[in-house]
């Protein structure tokens, strides 16, 4: 972990790890489609993806 990851929110540090974690309880569909189209890690894409899914599931319910 960088030292500028301390002043970040989880969803911007450098560790995918940590952003996969932050995606995972995050409920701003908007910027959960920002993470999908800008994020550089696959799986923290694909795991943002997903997250917006439940969330336009639940909605939808």
């Amino acid at each position: 972990m960088k030292f500028s990851d301390f002043f970040l929110p989880k969803i911007a540090r450098s560790d995918p790890e940590k952003r996969k974690e932050a995606v995972r309880e995050e409920v701003n569909v908007e910027l959960l489609k920002q993470v999908v189209q800008k994020d550089g890690d696959a799986q923290v894409r694909q795991e943002a993806q997903k997250r917006i899914e439940e969330i336009e599931s639940h909605r939808a319910a």
